[in-house]
């Protein structure tokens, strides 16, 4: 016969053990976001012909995307925190949010939204994703949400290098994310 109270306490160190294992603070993934990020948000100011812009991001959006998801997947593996589950949540996530971009494309066809209003469309979907992404999966990412939604601000109210200065701030908060992560990672240990 088992003795409850060993069950219980050992089924208590086992809930204990989960939920002091974390998932692992990719900080290469902020930073790889950090550099395509300003440089797709500067390329804007400094390019007269929005084609460039949508170029660059038809190629860093992607090819981004691909090498998070490598990355991510490498420390999972590295740390033994595998969860494809969690993968494929966060993979969406994300593709939900290049999604919704490419469908304000038929705001632009229908003339109803300037190229400059679609970059800040862009960067207002960022910042809902960010917010959600705090809210939802990494609560580190708030106050970035909050950043992305001033950085569109700044997109649509900053004439002059708006659009460099947005890219730096969000490259600094992706940045400071990325060693806060680490940070709090090895405080914990």
């Amino acid at each position: 016969m088992l003795d409850n109270t060993k069950l219980r306490e050992d089924i208590a160190f086992v809930r204990a053990a989960a939920e002091r294992s974390k998932k692992p603070a990719v900080p290469a993934i902020y930073l790889v976001w950090a550099l395509l990020g300003f440089c797709g948000f500067a390329i804007v100011d400094f390019v007269n012909d929005p084609r460039w812009v949508g170029i660059y991001w038809l190629f860093a959006g992607p090819v981004g995307f691909l090498v998070s998801a490598w990355i991510g997947r490498r420390a999972a593996l590295d740390t033994g925190l595998v969860n494809r589950d969690d993968g494929i949540r966060h993979g969406l996530h994300w593709l939900a949010f290049m999604a919704a971009g490419v469908l304000g494309l038929a705001l632009v066809q229908a003339q109803q939204l300037t190229w400059q209003g679609f970059g800040s469309l862009w960067v207002l979907l960022l910042a809902l994703t960010y917010f959600q992404w705090g809210l939802h999966l990494e609560r580190r990412m708030l106050p970035l949400g909050l950043l992305a939604g001033g950085a569109y601000l700044v997109t649509i109210w900053v004439p002059s290098l708006g659009w460099t200065t947005a890219g730096a701030v969000l490259a600094i908060g992706l940045t400071a994310v990325a060693f806060i992560g680490v940070r709090n990672r090895e405080t914990a240990q």
